[in-house]
């Protein structure tokens, strides 16, 4: 994306002569409406989130009908030997791909608007891709260096297993937090403090290949939190293997499993809509600058409450509580 190379984008001044066509930013006062809305849906879908439903698409339909039964998987670390290294990349892609809609990984799809918008008049799909290359790079680097790490636990993984959720509740808070304050300044609102940053931190912030890659590493994080029960098994049997480089491969495939659909969509659609898209971001950049802001308003709030308020205070699962799910 051709991004105009500062941060709070919403709130620039807008000239006085536009194109035709052109659209401008919104006032303050729209913006808080806008915000206010993204958090009241991303505290809306945490609320009502079902995470039985999602929990079991991915352990009873995507695991069950590829590495066998869910509740089996727990003896796996037990037999690295017999299974192999191959089982266990395997084991992987399927862990991340069951982990797709799950409460941790959902908050992927937010991601979705500012790096489909990354991309110029003149090379659309070629610089779009290139930002997929840098969030994927992102998402590999973490899911790497947390392998290492846990491919030297051995045994003491289940000690490790067993502070998941608490290690979650923090990750996940702490990151929904992060994504509420790009959200803030992607709004504009904090357009005093974000000017007195140096011109030359602005433009390299601004820039598509910088944002991508910060997505990417926020998203490979969700693995460091995640206590999927699919995902522990997981991690029980990659620190089997008392390989922290073998650890390193399983987890950096894991990651790609989890955003693989997020891909297909994104890839998807630069195909149908590249070039229409490099034409609406070059001449109303303001537009995907607001739809990037409320995503990650709403994904971030998703989160914080969520993780950080709904579970650790039992102020969520509406919809259990309401009698509407079983």
């Amino acid at each position: 994306m051709q991004q105009v190379a500062t941060l709070g984008r919403l709130a620039e001044p807008q000239p006085t002569a536009r194109p035709s066509g052109s659209w401008t930013a919104p006032s303050v006062a729209v913006r808080a409406l806008y915000a206010l809305a993204a958090v009241g849906g991303g505290v809306l879908i945490a609320g009502f989130w079902n995470y039985k439903l999602v929990d079991g698409f991915g352990r009873g339909f995507v695991a069950t009908n590829t590495i066998g039964n869910p509740d089996q998987l727990d003896q796996l670390g037990n037999s690295f030997t017999s299974n192999g290294m191959l089982f266990g990349l395997i084991f992987a892609a399927v862990a991340g791909l069951a982990a797709t809609l799950t409460a941790c990984n959902c908050v992927v799809f937010a991601m979705l608007p500012g790096l489909a918008c990354s991309t110029d008049r003149s090379a659309s799909r070629r610089t779009a891709l290139k930002a997929l290359g840098r969030f994927a790079a992102g998402v590999l680097a973490v899911g790497v260096a947390y392998g290492l790490y846990v491919g030297t636990l051995g045994s003491d993984v289940k000690a490790f297993n067993a502070h998941r959720l608490p290690q979650a509740e923090i990750v996940f808070t702490a990151l929904g937090a992060l994504m509420i304050a790009w959200s803030v300044i992607e709004f504009g609102f904090l357009q005093r403090i974000t000017d007195r940053v140096p011109a030359s931190f602005r433009e390299w912030a601004s820039s598509p290949m910088t944002r991508a890659t910060v997505m990417g590493l926020m998203v490979g994080s969700f693995a460091v939190g995640r206590p999927y029960p699919v995902f522990r098994d997981l991690l029980t049997y990659a620190a089997a293997s008392h390989n922290p480089f073998y650890g390193a491969l399983v987890m950096g495939v894991q990651g790609l499993g989890q955003i693989a659909l997020m891909v297909a969509i994104f890839l998807l659609v630069i195909w149908l809509f590249g070039a229409r898209l490099a034409q609406w971001v070059t001449e109303t950049p303001n537009q995907p600058a607001l739809i990037t802001a409320i995503a990650l308003m709403a994904g971030g709030s998703y989160f914080v409450f969520y993780w950080g308020l709904a579970l650790v205070y039992h102020a969520g699962s509406w919809g259990f509580k309401l009698g509407l799910y079983s």
